[in-house]
């Protein structure tokens, strides 16, 4: 398990949606209250494994619509990328 921090996490969601961090929680909707497609979730994706030093299969995050549940992902079956 990474230790990825719930705050870094937000902060960083925040920052690529434009968004206040303190809006984000598990809950949050990436589609509908996040406004995010496809292409978005990817870049998003992308952003968060580039700044936490992961690699995720992208078919596991591309099945999310939870914040919550990326975070999960990213702590749990997130691969450091310096091991």
């Amino acid at each position: 398990m990474n230790n990825i921090s719930w705050e870094e996490f937000t902060n960083e969601v925040a920052d690529y949606v434009g968004t206040d961090a303190s809006e984000i929680t598990r809950e949050t909707d990436i589609y509908e209250d996040l406004c995010l497609d496809s292409l978005g979730i990817f870049g998003l994706g992308t952003q968060l494994t580039e700044f936490f030093g992961l690699t995720v299969p992208l078919s596991t995050v591309a099945v999310v619509t939870k914040i919550g549940d990326m975070f999960d992902i990213l702590n749990e079956q997130g691969v450091r990328t310096d091991a």
